[in-house]
């Protein structure tokens, strides 16, 4: 069932949100508040039938043998880097333009992010510019398919087979996208996920989902994530406290029950939005987007003035983000990095992208009249520009 909204009521007399995490629970909260008065007098709350029923379910969704909880997505890329080997001194290859926990991990395990540029069609790592920053140190490189668009997995797979590189895709906000017919968990040694409750497939607090195509990494990940030592590549690691609880578990399967409706709604309001969004403002994904689905966890846009269109959309009522403005290669955890070449893509993008709402409460109403706002903005740069 999809969630109570877009039924072509205008929401413009309300301010326009980034998110809303509450609708779309309304159509299941009777199911969950049963499930979890259950499980409450079950006192059976960690590692339970819940997460394995859950990995379960995912593992099939993505297209792989197994998939193992963990507490968070952040602990999901730790636990992922480690048992695909990355030892200390090793270099992870990756993009600046994500999220901080990208870089965190590889930082965490003693060895070094190397960053390199983006391509500004769609703001996934840049395939032509991963070789270069190859060294004899590179143990992985990490693709991070960014606000949910695919990245082009086939070169990246390429690249690492022909240097015997490991791939751990940082999947955070990739859950559904899909690559060349195939979903993106599917490609990599391992990929991760994130529950956190903004993502499309969200628990109520924190959660990650190790994804993996081979049985000895899940078999090492469900030991590592309750404190048994575990040996990768030769070297030692500690395990820790890396474990789903059964309440995430069971609220995530029940909206992943719901995933495709929510999905649709989110489709159409990035439907909406490419209708009055040039081309050249927006998304654009490898191979055309022939065998692509992006799952619009973000939905973008770029403007040469993006803080007066941003100015333009909060005084109209909407509500919008800068991402990742300056990238990681700028952050203060950069003295632990190092850069594969330069980064003007990533740094361009930094000062131009501007998040527009989207999510599956969003009425179509204010999809329109946000659109409007864009492309009536976009237009006037466009003839400022020709002037």
């Amino acid at each position: 069932m999809a969630s109570p909204k877009n039924d072509g009521t205008s929401g413009a007399a309300k301010r326009v949100g980034r998110y809303d995490l509450i609708t779309p629970m309304l159509p299941v909260k009777d199911e969950i508040c049963a499930k979890f008065e259950k499980l409450l007098l079950s006192g059976n709350y960690i590692l339970g039938e819940e997460v394995r029923l859950l990995e379960e379910e995912l593992a099939a969704a993505c297209g792989v043998p197994e998939a193992v909880g963990v507490a968070s997505g952040s602990s999901a890329l730790y636990v992922a880097l480690a048992m695909a080997g990355v030892r200390p001194g090793d270099e992870v290859i990756t993009t600046p333009y994500t999220f901080d926990a990208t870089m965190e991990a590889i930082i965490l395990l003693d060895a070094v992010p190397v960053f390199v540029d983006i391509d500004p069609k769609d703001l996934n790592i840049d395939p032509d510019k991963i070789e270069a920053a190859i060294t004899d140190k590179t143990r992985a490189i990490m693709p991070v398919p960014i606000f949910g668009a695919p990245c082009d997995m086939h070169r990246i797979n390429a690249i690492a087979e022909k240097h015997n590189l490991e791939i751990v895709v940082d999947m955070a906000q990739g859950y559904g996208t899909i690559y060349d017919g195939q979903p993106m968990g599917s490609y990599g040694r391992m990929s991760t996920l994130s529950f956190y409750p903004t993502k499309n497939l969200p628990g109520i607090g924190d959660g990650g989902m190790v994804f993996c195509r081979e049985k000895r990494d899940a078999d090492r990940i469900r030991k590592f994530r309750a404190h048994q030592a575990v040996t990768a590549n030769g070297h030692l690691y500690s395990g820790w406290n890396s474990r789903l609880d059964e309440v995430q578990a069971m609220v995530i399967r029940i909206r992943n029950a719901h995933f495709d409706d929510e999905q649709r709604d989110r489709n159409k309001v990035g439907e909406i939005y490419d209708s009055y969004i040039p081309a050249a403002n927006r998304l654009q994904m490898p191979n055309e987007g022939r065998g692509m689905h992006v799952t619009h966890h973000q939905y973008w846009v770029r403007a040469q003035n993006r803080d007066g269109l941003q100015k333009l959309l909060n005084e109209n009522g909407v509500d919008t983000a800068v991402y990742y403005d300056p990238p990681l290669h700028k952050h203060e955890l950069a003295v632990y990095c190092r850069n594969g070449g330069d980064l003007n893509a990533a740094q361009q993008a930094g000062k131009d992208i501007l998040i527009l709402p989207i999510h599956a409460a969003l009425p179509f109403e204010d999809a329109h009249r946000i659109g409007v706002l864009v492309k009536d903005f976009l237009a006037g740069e466009a003839a400022q520009a020709q002037s």
